[in-house]
């Protein structure tokens, strides 16, 4: 396997990369977990066990984009981005490096300047909306990931979002703090029916979004590599057991069906906090009924809900690229922000 480019995307919780050989065909894509709130060795540690496994060549080059900035481990984010193209160009070489800034395209890692941070930092969904855009003319992004959601509106091979920060793109419903793995439960439902009345819930992180879908059985095993709340067995009992804590309870208090509907309810809940914010963004009137819904993350599955409900065809993120056939679990989908940015490196740079 001759690997010419790695797209890497620092989050918070994970490091995802996806590699490309000289005709821009995705030959590897791999995520590792990297709690980066408690140290950039963290990063360090899970970008060697990649490099490890892909065995890049001494001429492969790399694309970087983060969110990973954000975490309380920084100050704050200039100090963060600069530390995450610090310890990338410690791991792979700085001459090979290139980082994503969004309108300013890629970045030799010694041109980045405080000035240009904000640019950088948490831009990795404007890489996947612009290699959606430069594949599709009209189409509505949606990538729910284990923590988070985005959405971006494109019309005309053109990004139509009206926001860039997180704070703009939160004011704008173009990012939602709910994906399937991460969210504590607590965050969509503060009540909740369960044997014949609404039940109050516990403001404790007792159970997450990967207990939800767990027990809904539509979570891959594959997407949730978090500790549980409790440190427990990610296991369909255990995600009862979680559960059951929120509402005071013991999961042997009622039947496992009891819990599976339980979740069902919490799934509805952050089912309609998505629903609508794909509305808000379906009444600026940019799309035809006929532009797909596109998804990505491990939570596509429910973007192909959203779109049967709603009435639009749905497509696979994953559709947009030539993938040779994947040596593990993972798939372009999963790690959007990494392909697309591995992607529009090469096709910004060219092969060697």
């Amino acid at each position: 396997m001759s690997i010419e480019l790695i797209g890497w995307d620092i989050g918070g919780a994970h490091l995802k990369a996806v590699a490309l050989n000289g005709a821009g065909e995705i030959v590897a894509v791999l995520q590792e977990p990297c709690p980066l709130w408690l140290g950039l060795d963290r990063l360090h540690d899970a970008m060697n066990r990649i490099l490890n496994v892909f065995a890049p060549g001494p001429g492969c080059r790399h694309a970087l984009t983060m969110t990973g900035e954000l975490v309380d481990f920084f100050e704050n984010r200039e100090q963060g981005v600069l530390a995450l193209v610090q310890a990338t160009t410690q791991c792979c070489s700085q001459n090979s490096v290139r980082v994503f800034a969004g309108p300013d395209g890629f970045l030799d890692p010694m041109a980045i300047t405080a000035e240009s941070a904000p640019k950088i930092a948490s831009a990795n969904w404007l890489a996947s909306a612009l290699w959606v855009a430069a594949n599709v003319r009209d189409a509505l992004f949606v990538d729910i990931g284990s923590t988070t959601t985005d959405i971006a509106p494109i019309c005309g091979h053109r990004v139509r979002t009206r926001g860039y920060t997180d704070f703009e793109r939160m004011r704008y419903d173009e990012l939602i703090y709910c994906g399937v793995v991460r969210t504590p439960a607590m965050a969509l439902a503060d009540r909740a029916p369960f044997e014949g009345e609404w039940v109050g819930i516990m403001a404790e992180h007792f159970a997450t979004a990967a207990d939800v879908y767990r027990l809904c059985g539509e979570l891959p095993d594959y997407a949730d590599q978090a500790p549980a709340a409790d440190g427990g067995e990610k296991t369909v009992r255990g995600s009862a057991r979680r559960l059951a804590r929120l509402f005071g309870r013991d999961a042997e208090s009622a039947s496992l069906k009891q819990w599976r509907r339980a979740a069902r309810f919490f799934r509805e809940r952050q089912l309609a906090k998505l629903h609508s914010a794909l509305d808000c963004q379906l009444s600026r009137g940019l799309m035809d009924d006929d532009a797909p819904l596109i998804g990505a993350g491990v939570g596509r599955f429910l973007v192909r809900e959203l779109a049967g409900r709603l009435g639009f065809p749905y497509k696979d993120f994953s559709e947009l690229f030539s993938m040779v056939t994947p040596q593990n679990d993972f798939y372009a989908s999963d790690c959007a922000p990494a392909a697309a940015v591995a992607c529009l490196a090469m096709r910004e740079v060219g092969p060697t």
